[in-house]
């Protein structure tokens, strides 16, 4: 059985409401398959479908249409016979951000539970009698209770079947071309592609006039489906001109206005009421309620037309969905607060709103430029944005505006001053807060020329300053005379004097002032702010053109200076040329990230915001894929970085602040956090690349310099006389070649390889520092054996030659002194020859050995160059290197 509770359950909750409206709800239940003529018909009448289920419906409707469109569906029942079963009650539509739907229905009506019956039945709550029996025709019988439905009266309904009940839902579709027709331009564009039109609208059959001198083109529509049909007609024709470099396009503006009372004649655009020049071209604007219900074949964008809040009776535009996409898809979801948008009153030329005066602009109490507010913006979700706006408007709301704005901006850490903040800051080249820093400013460049300050110079200038900002109109005026008096040629009083007219409401006489400061300034960056300047008088004036010129002139003086750019492009979007504006908006955006959310929250855009916030999301799509990918690297880095590097290399800490920094990027889902993500990931990837390089590079220095050492150890160890004692030694020195020849023959940019290398290399130092040390000792032991080895040597040669020569000499001394007698000596010799013989040996080998040591101190070093050098030889003829 058919209950209204499971359609209302499956609604979502809304916490917050874009819309609430007040209608009729219509409670359909059938059986088997519904007719299309039922859901046409509802639809054609204006009705809307909330909620659906396979033998139930809960549509919406605004208006008392939806009561005639019962009454045709009734009369046509009684010839086609359906099982369909409809309750009428009041019921309030919600409507959230996100363009999801739910009700509110009383208590009493939200449980109820109905019997589908065979034939077409109708029931009416008794509240809704009136709006009934005011509608010729239609009266309302008694039907008494119900099972399962609400314990009230029901009401029936009876038609008149002799009235023909046809919907007073009718349009007429409006098309103007941007631009004066007076223009060369404009007239050789509009001439082409409103032959496109005319062709389209005669092959539709409808009649339409053609208002040549200010370029209309109107017609009627008779009913939502020839209307639907239109619009999806007109965007696909506009969509084809534009992708066909052959053809001639011209933006449009264009409006579906309700008939009404409205004639089909040639003053018919001037009676609308619309303010044409405030449309959104390309896209057509229809009532939010129309809007909803073609939102089945189109997209649906809020268009901010008017200062009321949003109701069915707000304007929006519908433009062409493709391939079966969902609300919010192709398009940017920021909604801009109705305090800034409001459409009424003159534009303040320091932030460009209407709801206030430039003398009582909340820019002026604000000291110095903020530009770290883009840095805070690029770091909150762009969801926040609307949340923060809406909170202004809450904040703001039945107060007056410029005293709660200035508690709003000089609030801290608030999301609503964060956002006030962003949106003045978006125009402060042309606030008095920029002024002061180019009084005090010796740059020629815009930029890093802020940054260079003096102190305060020049008298009266100054305090004229700060009574302008406190609005004290007179003392400034006498402030600024007496600075002209003191000094004529100085461009400081011309300046002030532009903004003090300004805001006393003469504007040529502004202009004029800051010409004269443009003329005696002496530096570019002084030249090109004051240029600026007038290009922004020009904008607020509404002379768009002339300022686009004027942008132009300011941005030569400094050509890194995006502000003057980016106006130009605002301008343009002001004049309709949204698409010629967004060209420049993507090469800003290529410039610095940060314009994308400027013209998120920029309330100067509104006009064509519509086709701004789908541009958009084609960079906003792109970059989100990208962040997504680079969330991946970023997760990647960081386990290559644990891999590579261990906690204690000096790379390893600054690598896992800079990837925690991108972590949190990529955590903000943000245009200018996702660039920053790509830009950070792609930079840190360069700059790891670059460090495993030098550490690959040390590395092989390293190994080469160790495996030298390694040479020199085995070198001075290989003449150890007593290998079997160096154990220990030999289990160090083989470690140390296994582990060098394995770096060597690793990819170290593999980061298992690079980490281990990093150890290994440590434990191969500090094992070769062990070697050496113990090396000493097997120096000492290596070269004492040695140098034992060769005193011997030098002692057996010297003592057989001294042994031989005794042998040869005292005989043959005796032998030719056998005549000599009285020789005390010789006597001695003859008569203890064997004693004598015995102490000359002793004495000998004596010097033997004292020549020996002599000799043996000498020729050491040489001789175990030599004797290390024929090793070196054997070695390298007898074995392959390893190392």
């Amino acid at each position: 059985m058919p209950s209204i509770a499971k359609l209302i359950d499956d609604l979502p909750e809304i916490s917050q409401s874009r819309l609430v409206a007040s209608g009729v709800g219509v409670w359909v239940a059938w059986k088997g398959t519904l007719h299309n003529a039922v859901e046409n018909t509802l639809r054609e009448y204006g009705a809307l479908v909330v909620a659906r289920e396979s033998d139930q419906a809960l549509w919406f409707c605004n208006t008392n249409e939806i009561f005639r469109a019962l009454a045709r569906l009734q009369i046509w029942a009684k010839v086609n016979p359906v099982p369909v079963f409809l309750q009428i009650v009041p019921l309030t539509l919600l409507m959230g951000y996100d363009m999801e739907f739910s009700v509110s229905l009383s208590v009493e009506l939200d449980r109820q539970e109905c019997r589908v019956p065979d034939d077409f039945e109708v029931l009416i709550h008794p509240k809704l009698k009136e709006r009934v029996n005011s509608l010729p025709g239609l009266s309302t019988p008694l039907a008494g209770l119900a099972e399962g439905l609400a314990p009230v009266e029901w009401l029936g309904l009876h038609a008149d079947q002799g009235l023909d009940y046809e919907t007073v839902r009718k349009w007429f579709f409006v098309i103007k071309p941007l631009g004066r027709m007076s223009d060369k331009d404009s007239i050789l564009g509009w001439r082409d592609f409103s032959a496109e039109i005319v062709e389209l609208l005669k092959r539709l059959g409808l009649r339409y006039i053609m208002d040549v001198k200010d370029g209309f083109i109107f017609f009627p529509l008779d009913n939502f489906r020839l209307l639907r049909s239109f619009c999806g007609e007109i965007l696909t024709l506009i969509k084809s001109v534009k992708d066909d470099p052959d053809k001639q396009y011209w933006p449009v503006v264009m409006a579906a206005v309700a008939q009404g009372n409205l004639q089909f004649s040639g003053d018919l655009p001037k009676r609308v009421g619309l303010d044409w020049n405030r449309l959104a071209p390309d896209f057509p604007h229809v009532r939010f309620m129309d809007g909803l219900l073609l939102s089945e074949w189109f997209r649906l964008n809020e268009a901010r037309y008017g200062t009321d809040a949003v109701s069915l009776d707000s304007w929006c535009t519908i433009t062409l969905r493709e391939g079966g996409e969902k609300f919010g898809h192709g398009t940017m979801q920021v909604v801009l607060p109705v305090a800034f948008t409001a459409a009424d009153g003159e534009e303040c030329f320091y932030c460009g709103q209407k709801n206030h005066s430039a003398a009582q602009c909340p820019t002026k109490h604000l000291a110095t430029p903020q530009p770290q507010v883009w840095h805070l913006l690029a770091k909150t979700d762009v969801k926040e944005f609307t949340k923060g706006f809406a909170g202004i408007d809450s904040m703001v709301q039945g107060k007056e505006f410029a005293r709660t704005m200035q508690d709003v901006v000089h609030a801290k850490n608030t999301l609503e001053s964060l956002m006030a903040r962003a949106v003045y800051e978006i125009n402060c080249p042309a606030q008095i807060r920029t002024l002061k820093l180019v009084w005090r400013t010796r740059g020629k460049d815009w930029g890093e020329g802020l940054k260079q300050l003096a102190p305060q110079e020049g008298e009266f200038v100054w305090d004229a300053l700060q009574g302008l900002v406190d609005n004290e109109r007179e003392r400034t005026e006498e402030l600024i005379k007496q600075a002209q008096l003191k000094f004529p040629r100085s461009y400081q009083p011309h300046s002030l004097l532009g903004f003090w007219s300004m805001e006393g409401g003469d504007l040529d006489q502004a202009f004029f002032h800051w010409q004269e400061a443009e003329r005696m300034s002496y530096t570019p960056l002084q030249q090109g702010y004051f240029a600026y300047l007038q290009a922004r008088l020009l904008e607020v004036q509404g002379n768009l053109k002339d300022a686009i010129n004027a942008y132009r002139h300011a941005s030569s003086f400094s050509p890194t200076w995006i502000d003057p750019v980016y106006r130009q492009a605002v301008c343009m979007v002001k004049m309709g040329f949204t698409g010629q504006a967004m060209d420049m908006f993507s090469d800003l955006i290529g410039r610095d990230p940060f314009v994308f959310n400027r013209i998120l929250v920029d309330p100067e855009l509104d006009r064509g915001r519509v086709q701004l916030m789908s541009s958009l999301w084609e960079w906003w799509s792109e970059a989100e894929k990208q962040a997504a990918e680079t969330r991946d690297v970023v997760t990647r880095l960081t386990e290559d970085i644990g891999k590579r590097f261990d906690e204690s290399h000096p790379f390893f800490e600054t690598a896992s602040e800079e990837l925690d920094r991108l972590r949190k990027l990529g955590a903000t889902t943000n245009f200018v956090a996702y660039r920053l993500l790509i830009r950070g990931a792609e930079k840190f990837t360069a700059g790891l690349d670059d460090e495993v390089k030098r550490e690959v590079k040390r590395i092989t220095a390293n190994i080469e310099y160790q495996a030298d050492r390694v040479r020199t150890i085995q070198k001075e160890a290989a003449w150890f006389p007593f290998p079997k004692l160096l154990l220990e030694f030999n289990r160090d020195f083989n470690f140390c070649v296994d582990k060098i020849n394995w770096i060597k023959t690793q990819p170290l940019k593999d980061a298992d390889n690079f980490r281990k290398s990093l150890r290994f290399l440590d434990e191969i130092e500090e094992r070769i520092d062990a070697l050496q040390g113990r090396l000493v000792t097997l120096r000492i032991i290596r070269d004492g054996t040695l140098f034992v080895l060769m005193l011997g040597r030098n002692f057996i040669w010297f003592e057989l030659v001294g042994l031989g020569l005794a042998l040869v000499s005292i005989p043959g001394l005796l032998y030719f002194a056998r005549d000599v007698q009285g020789n005390w000596i010789l006597d001695v010799i003859r008569s203890q020859r064997w004693e004598f013989t015995k102490g000359l040996i002793i004495i000998l080998s004596i010097l033997c050995l004292a020549l020996a040591a002599i000799k043996s101190a000498f020729t050491f070093e040489k001789r175990k160059r030599e004797l290390f050098e024929q090793l070196d030889e054997e070695m390298r003829q007898s074995a392959p290197r390893r190392y």
